[in-house]
């Protein structure tokens, strides 16, 4: 039998490529003949980029952007072989960079969501 195992990101826990590997990894004790495909899920939020990477030929990139309070920040997006571009908006202005404390949507922008587009346009 051949399974694809396809799950998204358990927030704040596995990442998309995690999950798929540990759940593959139960599936192959209880049925070690199946054939399986992973294939990690993402919805544009955190592990967008390393969902794209694990499915299609490519590498990751950085770039020295601003986070949604203007601090600099690393945020990765992928370069895939066909020349695509995959931006992932959290690595620039995600929740995941902020404290509870510094979320205030009236103070936080996606001005380095912009950087990064720019950085993957150059």
């Amino acid at each position: 039998m051949r399974v694809l195992v396809s799950p998204q990101e358990f927030k704040g826990t596995l990442r998309a490529t995690q999950a798929a590997e540990a759940l593959a990894k139960g599936i192959g004790r209880a049925r070690p003949a199946w054939q399986l495909d992973l294939a990690p899920l993402a919805d544009g939020g955190p592990g967008t980029v390393e969902a794209f990477l694990a499915s299609s030929r490519g590498e990751r990139r950085q770039a020295r952007v601003q986070d949604a309070l203007g601090r600099p920040v690393d945020a990765g997006w992928a370069f895939l072989e066909d020349g695509t571009a995959v931006v992932e908006m959290a690595a620039a202005a995600g929740l995941s960079l902020l404290s509870e404390a510094e979320r205030d949507p009236w103070a936080a922008h996606t001005f380095g969501v912009g950087e990064l587009v720019r950085a993957a346009l150059d």
